[in-house]
């Protein structure tokens, strides 16, 4: 077998987890700081439009780049079940398949955002102070997608072959590098959210580029020629039908949580803000048991291509049992200061106050995550990418949109009513899923 492939069919479930997920965890870390760093900037050189506008535009980009993902995950999952089967020749073929579905697809959603960029922006009742720059921002990042898609993809593929530390590594790079360039960018030459979309353009860039470097070196089962970049029917059949749930799972999710945003900006731009800044918190307090989420889905994927299900069970167990210790810890930790927390990232108290009630109630999503993200882990791994659709669209378009619009728009409850909407969503996931997972529907094997 490739020497980047790690063999999670064996051994002891915890510490392959904890050894798998770590590096997960460190690059989220490192990427969650690298947003607060970036929100801290852009409130200290572009204030609160500033501030929207990125996040807008973050938004946006975001529902693109999951999109893709989405769909060349159903790589990842054939990968690493090859991974379980041993099968190198498969194992190279998913992966060239994979990368040249990526480099057309990016293609395509970049030139249809920007086209279509205005009216997007309109549709997602933008601010109209924060225009300008939401537009600068996002149309920056697009200009750059395929270097944002390319890495992500990357990183996807290797997650498969149960190689976390290689991405860890080089987004860690990127960060770094990141920080620097916005403080250059929008603190030195005031180049306001355009700057700060640039940054990330170049260091996703620099990162992919570090990585195909670092892989070629290392001999990678793909040379990352033009030539490699070859379509395989048969494979490309077999990565759409498992990665296309995904990829319209993700659209539909994004799609609803961008719904719900366009609530959260007709209430103004303090609102948008604040959502942005209370997110950056939230999103810092969910990685470790999205980190978790991932790992589960590697080693599922091994060990159900192994046919071990019984292992497969045992590492959800486990990563529900760490998720929710360290989601307690940080929800404690969270309810606890949510003022103080906001406070190093903006000094408006406006923003502030719109915000708080929106923490406090999102927080609760810590503890629910830590059921969501394994329990999905487990879905997609095993390769019922189909099913997992089923819960992520009921959650994010079915119980949440409905739920915002009504404390919103009837009960005026603000913030507050965009915030309840989030742990409702989720328990409605959790529910599905966990009959799902008794049905023991997820021991067919699909790859």
């Amino acid at each position: 077998m490739d020497k980047t492939i790690n063999d999670f069919t064996t051994g002891s479930i915890p510490k392959a987890m904890l050894r798998f997920s770590l590096p997960f965890f460190l690059t989220s870390l490192i990427q969650s700081l690298y947003n607060i760093a970036d929100i801290m900037v852009i409130s200290r050189f572009c204030g609160t439009a500033g501030v929207a506008g990125a996040a807008i535009g973050g938004n946006i980009l975001n529902t693109a780049t999951y999109t893709i993902i989405g769909l060349c995950n159903g790589g990842a999952i054939m990968t690493a079940q090859y991974a379980g089967m041993k099968s190198d020749k498969d194992i190279k073929e998913t992966i060239n398949t994979t990368f040249g579905l990526m480099l057309i697809l990016s293609v395509v959603f970049t030139a249809a955002a920007l086209i279509l960029s205005d009216k997007i922006l309109t549709l997602l009742n933008t601010p109209a102070e924060a225009f300008e720059q939401t537009k600068s921002y996002f149309s920056v990042c697009m200009f750059g997608a395929v270097f944002i898609f390319g890495y992500n993809t990357v990183c996807a593929v290797l997650r498969g072959l149960g190689d976390s530390k290689t991405p860890m590594y080089f987004g860690i790079g990127a960060c770094v590098l990141n920080i620097f360039l916005d403080l250059l960018l929008v603190g030195g030459f005031n180049m306001n959210a355009s700057g700060a979309a640039l940054a990330t353009i170049i260091s996703q860039a620099s990162a992919l580029l570090g990585c195909i470097i670092y892989l070629k070196k290392r001999s990678f089962i793909f040379d990352f020629k033009l030539s490699g970049f070859r379509i395989i029917p048969k494979k490309a059949v077999d990565i759409l039908k498992l990665g296309l749930p995904g990829a319209i799972q993700s659209a539909i999710v994004s799609g609803g949580f961008l719904i719900v945003s366009s609530i959260t900006n007709s209430l103004g731009v303090n609102a948008a803000s604040g959502v942005a800044v209370a997110a950056k918190i939230n999103n810092f307090a969910q990685m470790p048991a999205n980190s978790i989420g991932m790992a589960v889905s590697s080693m599922v994927g091994q060990n159900v291509g192994a046919e071990k299900f019984d292992r497969a069970r045992g590492t959800l167990k486990t990563g529900i049992a760490v998720s929710l210790c360290i989601g307690a810890l940080l929800f404690l930790f969270v309810e606890s200061f949510p003022l103080q927390l906001m406070g190093l990232l903006v000094d408006d108290a406006e923003v502030l106050s719109e915000a708080l009630p929106y923490l406090r109630v999102t927080a609760f999503d810590y503890l629910l995550v830590a059921l969501i993200f394994p329990l999905n882990g487990l879905c997609n791994g095993s390769g019922h990418t189909l099913f997992t659709m089923i819960p992520s669209i009921f959650s994010s378009v079915i119980a949440r949109i409905p739920v915002a619009v009504f404390c919103v728009r009837t009960l005026n409850l603000g913030l507050l009513g965009v915030g309840i909407s989030t742990p409702t969503g989720t328990i409605s996931a959790i529910i599905i899923c966990a009959v799902y997972y008794f049905s023991n529907r997820w021991c067919k094997r699909v790859v």
